[in-house]
């Protein structure tokens, strides 16, 4: 999957708009650049590091995030919006029970899986479409001694009717894509073809990207069920219409680390593909206080050798099934090594109150008090320091969900991963980091009818990776070459990130339509 400097080069070349003066665009005080994050929590820390990301480079625009009430509540009141003063944020009237939603059901975090599609379908109401279209007018007519404001519109894929709106107000639109190029090109085409309903093997290509083959144990549930009729198809298909009538296409990825993933964005869709990240938190800090999580959790992990932890996390709103909780607790204690696990009720419990965890019912008997008392194991409950855990010495692997932004935090940091995809794009993260050598995969699904997951290969996939054979040497190795890579696409001198930044502001501000309607 490496390519040449001269081939990475061709790929961005391919990407430039004509050239243009950057002395004769807009000021930066008359740059608004409005983000549209759609409800949920991995979305909503990738678009958060994005802001940062464009005010670093355009210190001057104003950057408006909007979202719903609730979210927005919550939001203003993380640690990362206190990291960034800068940052303004803009409530859209939204009612969940309009949409047969419960109350206060306004992000992926905060409905059962079974209430997803309603919340999905609930984005693209009428109602908050012309909340949106007269929050962007008033912007484009919020310049001072009433002079025009040119307004970019970055808005999550799932969010693709932000198109229509951008092109009623004249102004520029993006979308920012918070998964990796690979698992999102692979994603859509799934949506856009249903190639699965054409064979029945469990192995088939793309009818887009013949190079691609994809198994039927890598399709969520609802995709595998889907026959292009029903309500997930239906909305899948109205966001990939639409989104073709976008500006550019902003990637959390590199050039370098994802040359394929790229290549087949570049070939799906027929406008510029800026690859600008990684785009990632930053590490909590450390304060005096012995009681904080995140102070109590680096103590524990000072107390261990370096790279003897293992970290495991299947993300903000992800679990696996009893069964499969049950056969990791006692790979775990099988093999002996140290591990934070950051664990939540099973599949089919109450998976949002991660505090009413019930070990004695989700664990094997005594596990808990066991692995505590000869301090090879700690269990976070709820919120863990993930950028902390990663970015510490003692860590040394990471079995992982392989969603997007926890891929790139342990690339950031250099660490290995144990893949264990669940869901959407995930597999296709989890094949990717594969085919780099930087990834074992051990498990796949946590539906009913996904694998039976034993403790023996749990076990193994662990030793493999962490141990001192050549197999986890080799891991190691590759996993470092990709740090290496994506730190150097960072660099101001010359790193592809930074001229891709560069080269969509170029594009964005050189064809800022000139109709706004004030």
């Amino acid at each position: 999957m490496l390519e040449s400097p001269n081939q990475r080069s061709r790929c961005r070349i391919r990407n430039m708009v004509p050239p243009v003066q950057m002395v004769t665009m807009p000021s930066d005080e008359s740059l608004h650049i409005v983000l549209f994050p759609f409800p949920g929590q991995g979305h909503f820390a990738a678009f958060l590091s994005l802001a940062g990301h464009l005010h670093r480079a355009r210190s001057s625009a104003t950057i408006t995030l909007v979202s719903t009430p609730c979210n927005v509540d919550a939001l203003r009141a993380s640690s990362s919006a206190a990291a960034a003063p800068f940052l303004q944020f803009h409530a859209l009237p939204f009612v969940p029970e309009e949409h047969g939603l419960p109350a206060g059901a306004e992000s992926t975090d905060a409905v059962h899986i079974h209430h997803f599609l309603a919340l999905f379908e609930a984005t693209e109401s009428p109602a908050l479409r012309a909340a949106f279209d007269g929050f962007v007018a008033g912007a484009a007519c919020a310049g001072a001694d009433g002079a025009q404001v040119c307004i970019v519109v970055v808005a999550d894929p799932f969010l693709a009717w932000t198109t229509v709106v951008a092109r009623r107000r004249g102004a520029r639109h993006a979308f920012f894509d918070s998964c990796g190029a690979f698992g999102s090109v692979v994603y859509h085409s799934l949506w856009n073809h249903l190639p699965h309903l054409r064979t029945g093997g469990d192995a088939f290509c793309l009818p887009d990207h013949p190079e691609v083959t994809v198994h039927r144990s890598q399709l969520p549930r609802f995709l595998l069920a889907a026959d292009g009729t029903d309500r997930w198809s239906a909305f899948h298909r109205r966001q990939i219409s639409l989104g073709y009538d976008t500006d550019a296409l902003l990637v959390n990825t590199t050039e370098e680390f994802e040359p394929a993933g790229l290549r087949m964005l570049r070939r799906t869709i027929d406008v510029p593909v800026w690859p600008i990240g990684p785009l990632v938190r930053l590490p909590a800090q450390r304060s005096n206080n012995p009681d904080r999580d995140c102070d109590r959790i680096m103590r524990w992990l000072d107390g261990h050798e370096a790279r003897s932890v293992l970290y495991i996390s299947f993300g903000s709103q992800n679990s696996v099934r009893l069964e499969q909780m049950m056969e990791l607790a006692a790979a775990l204690e099988f093999t002996g090594r140290p591990f934070i696990w950051a664990i939540r009720p099973p599949v089919g419990f109450d998976n949002h109150n991660a505090g009413a965890f019930r070990a004695d019912r989700w664990l094997p008997e005594g596990f808990e008090a066991r692995v505590r008392a000869n301090d090879t194991g700690l269990l976070v409950h709820g919120w863990a320091p993930q950028l902390s855990i990663l970015a510490h010495a003692s860590t040394g692997a990471f079995l992982s969900h392989c969603g997007w932004n926890s891929v790139l935090e342990s690339v950031k940091q250099g660490v290995p991963i144990i893949g264990w995809p669940l869901q959407a794009d995930q597999f296709f993260n989890c094949k990717m980091l594969g085919e780099w050598g930087a990834c074992v995969e051990v498990a796949r699904g946590n539906d009913e009818g996904s694998s039976v997951v034993e403790r023996a290969t749990l076990a193994e996939a662990v030793e493999t990776v962490m141990g001192g054979a050549a197999k986890g040497s080799e891991v190691r190795r590759r996993m470092k070459e990709i740090q290496e890579l994506v730190t150097g696409a960072q660099s101001e001198c010359g790193g592809s990130s930074v001229e891709a930044s560069e080269e969509f502001f170029a594009s964005m501000l050189h064809g800022t339509a000139a109709g706004n309607e004030c």
